[in-house]
């Protein structure tokens, strides 16, 4: 992961297993935007009760897994995983959250708008994120 401030100066430059789960993880979670991408050959599916599935990917030898919460009319409503984070200058398996709400149609699908995405640790919940999804488009016959 290189993350570069004005595509000039370095900010983050990590590599490794976590890395690799955590985007792993970041990309099912992704998938309530883009849910297409649920049929992707590398994941799998478990229904856990009647409002939970466990999504597991595997790729390139990293494999992962999170489970999607749904309401009873098939909307997600979170998405959490043990995902790997540094915390006080450790990498550790914590909880990764994402809870989501108010849901709008987008070309013909409907997505999930506003969520948190929030660390669920001993020492009491970290919201990492607050997000709201203005806009989206699909199908962009161009490279952007």
């Amino acid at each position: 992961m290189l993350i570069k401030l004005l595509a000039l100066f370095p900010v983050a430059d990590s590599k490794g297993k976590e890395i690799d789960q955590g985007t792993l993880l970041r990309y099912l979670a992704e998938t309530m935007w883009f849910p297409s991408a649920a049929l992707n050959e590398y994941i799998t599916w478990e229904t856990l009760d009647t409002n939970r599935s466990k999504a597991t990917m595997s790729y390139g030898g990293i494999v992962a897994s999170g489970v999607f919460t749904f309401n009873d009319i098939g909307e997600v409503t979170q998405f959490e995983a043990e995902r790997y984070g540094e915390f006080d200058g450790e990498t550790r398996l914590e909880t990764w959250s994402i809870p989501v709400r108010d849901y709008k149609e987008f070309e013909g699908i409907k997505i999930p708008t506003k969520g948190d995405v929030t660390w669920k640790l001993d020492l009491g919940d970290f919201n990492w994120f607050n997000f709201e999804v203005t806009e989206i488009e699909y199908n962009k016959p161009f490279v952007y």
